[in-house]
């Protein structure tokens, strides 16, 4: 399977305040599968499915790395530099 990475890691907390480094596409719909705070959003709707374009050859990997930094403050995960 091939691995598509970001441009830059996505540092974030989560609820708890567990720091978390997403650095590829495969990293991030894993975490919006399995890990997300929220059920719903807009935001949310629009990463998984720039995770899936991703993986599927259709849109650059840094774009799925925008709508997840997107999709986590609309969640209300802190996002760290």
């Amino acid at each position: 399977m091939h691995v598509h990475i970001w441009s830059s890691p996505v540092r974030l907390k989560n609820g708890a305040g567990q720091p978390r480094i997403i650095a590829t596409t495969e990293e991030a719909a894993n975490f919006l599968l399995l890990n997300w705070p929220i059920e719903t959003g807009e935001k949310f709707v629009e990463a998984r499915r720039a995770c899936l374009d991703v993986v599927n050859g259709i849109r650059p990997p840094d774009d799925a790395r925008q709508a997840f930094i997107d999709a986590c403050e609309e969640a209300g995960l802190s996002v760290v530099s």
